[in-house]
């Protein structure tokens, strides 16, 4: 180690706590419900350059898709933690995929996947913009074994964080038609300060 610059990450969230399990929709619908939040403090996200504030966050559960099989968009959310039970919100997304065509019907298939957050300019007030990529891995999600966020030829970057607010993050997914028996449940949830 050079010594260059702080040595290390912390551990910001770890939950082994098994989550409700989630049944989407054709409307978003959180895979985290049921673990304690997954909540960024305020304050954190402040360094820009060379030495930018970054996050990863990283999921990993099971996943069904029935025999009609829809499109799966897999998304990560934030808002605000105003409340000490803070409710669901896809309305500010941090990232989205492309609509992700299963291969076929499978039955509690393992999924990860790994969210890098990072601050690339930061302002006043709600104005600071984050860029988040992701990559989420199952031999469930599609014909390749991955999907990508964002979706192809989409800015990486939502530009309305407030660095003095903590939010609580949302992973979530969005089916492509109401189709019953498609669900995930999360089996872990970690958030890793990397500076």
């Amino acid at each position: 180690m050079s010594g260059y610059q702080p040595v290390g990450s912390e551990v910001l969230y770890s939950s082994y706590a098994q989550a409700t399990t989630s049944v989407p929709a054709a409307a978003a619908a959180t895979i985290t419900a049921g673990m304690p939040p997954i909540v960024v403090p305020a304050g954190y996200m402040k360094n820009v350059g060379s030495w930018s504030s970054s996050l990863r966050l990283v999921v990993g559960g099971t996943m069904t898709v029935t025999a009609t099989i829809p499109t799966w968009l897999w998304g990560l959310a934030a808002a605000v933690a105003t409340t000490s039970a803070p409710a669901f919100s896809a309305s500010t997304p941090l990232g989205v995929s492309a609509a992700a065509a299963p291969p076929s019907a499978v039955t509690a298939v393992w999924f990860t996947a790994v969210y890098d957050i990072g601050l690339r300019a930061i302002a006043l007030g709600a104005a600071s913009t984050l860029v988040t990529v992701a990559q989420i891995q199952s031999v469930g999600v599609n014909a390749a074994g991955e999907v990508t966020i964002p979706a192809a030829n989409t800015a990486p970057t939502m530009a309305t964080w407030d660095t003095t607010q903590s939010y609580v993050l949302w992973p979530y997914i969005t089916l492509g038609a109401a189709t019953a028996g498609n669900t995930v449940t999360v089996h872990y949830a970690k958030l890793y300060g990397e500076n």
